[in-house]
């Protein structure tokens, strides 16, 4: 029974991992205020901003963050039975559904470009750009730590000691699809 207990207080991932994932999703939450702040204070600019929106390419990113988080999931649920194969063919997915959110950011970007929108256009589309490019830049690591996640589940001598790195990954990695989440809610919808 108290194996039981203590099995379910288990925290994934480091404690140090933890505490620099709070202080990223704090410096997200400043973003988030400050976007709101600006699109209440410029209600007209940000409306007309988001007409500019594909919101098709927000909606494919969405999907494929969510669909990648799946995978992920499923890769530690598969390691955490020992069957770092499978875990590694849901690491890849994951990779591939990531490596798609960053080939549709290039396109949405390209677009806006194209279109004579660039940081220095107003408000909405700095704090768009910045905002974004941030989170792009999670995205990236978080595809490092993907590759580093196939490449432990790909080892012969695999085991459960690569569990802690794959939770800890896997935690990063739900953080960056959270906080697109937010993104794209502000962003695209509200």
């Amino acid at each position: 029974m108290n194996h039981l207990k203590a099995k379910s207080r288990h925290v994934p991932g480091e404690n140090e991992l933890w505490i620099f994932i709070l202080g990223d999703m704090f410096v997200f939450f400043f973003f988030f205020c400050v976007w709101s702040i600006q699109h209440t204070l410029q209600p007209a600019l940000f409306q007309l901003g988001k007409t500019q929106m594909n919101l098709g390419f927000g909606l494919i990113n969405t999907i494929a963050l969510l669909t990648a988080s799946l995978f992920v999931a499923l890769g530690l649920q598969s390691a955490r039975r020992a069957q770092y194969l499978l875990a590694r063919k849901f690491y890849i997915a994951a990779f591939a559904m990531g490596l798609l959110f960053v080939v549709i950011k290039f396109f949405e970007y390209r677009e806006k470009v194209l279109a004579g929108f660039n940081p220095l256009n107003n408000d909405f589309f700095m704090y768009y750009f910045i905002f974004t490019g941030i989170h792009l830049i999670h995205v990236l690591v978080g595809l490092i730590a993907l590759l580093m996640m196939i490449a432990r589940c790909g080892r012969p001598q695999a085991s459960s000691e690569d569990i802690p790195f794959l939770e800890g990954a896997g935690v990063y990695w739900h953080m960056v699809d959270v906080l697109w989440i937010v993104l794209f809610l502000l962003i695209y919808l509200l």
